[in-house]
């Protein structure tokens, strides 16, 4: 690869990562035979995930320029084969790495190195059940304008009894006052 192309591999993930509407997911998918990468890049284009290879000396440097602690402090982990996957949804790329290794009977564990999902850094076992129980902003926003709806919805019904109560009691009074 030309120093040119690295600069726009470089740029190209620096501005990947400071998409906060994006998630990540950084793999190892060395010893996988080419069958199951190709596998595993139909099901991805299918679920709208993105997937690529990575240099890691470009990754790194990529780390280095967001400036985000979380990636920084993981370069660590960046070692071996890299592959990125990236999605607008939190879960679908967990769900098509189960799939994918379900199929392949490979162990999910031991090519899932981490993930960053909405700032937050997702590590080892520990890390893929956080990920999946946990709710994304949107899903706890629709929860909460549900909730709200609802309540909205309740309280405009005990008014409108209390109103008919008034209403009956006003009817009342005035026919007994005839």
């Amino acid at each position: 690869m030309n120093k040119k192309n690295k600069k726009k591999t470089i740029i190209f993930c620096c501005n990947l990562f400071l998409n906060k509407k994006l998630h990540f997911y950084f793999i190892n998918l060395k010893g996988i035979k080419a069958f199951q990468q190709s596998y595993l890049r139909k099901i991805s284009i299918k679920k709208n995930i993105n997937i690529q290879v990575v240099k890691n000396t470009l990754l790194k440097k990529s780390f280095k320029i967001t400036k985000n602690p979380n990636l920084i402090e993981r370069i660590p982990l960046i070692k071996e084969n890299t592959t990125l996957l990236w999605s607008k949804d939190n879960k679908e790329p967990y769900y098509l790495l189960l799939k994918f290794t379900n199929k392949s009977e490979l162990n999910i564990n031991k090519i899932f190195k981490f993930a960053l999902s909405e700032d937050n850094l997702y590590l080892g076992d520990k890390g893929l059940k956080d990920l999946i129980n946990m709710k994304s902003k949107k899903e706890l926003l629709n929860n909460l304008i549900a909730n709200l709806g609802l309540s909205i919805i309740k309280t405009i019904f005990s008014l409108n009894r209390i109103n008919i109560i008034f209403l009956l009691l006003y009817n009342l009074k005035h026919n007994l006052q005839r």
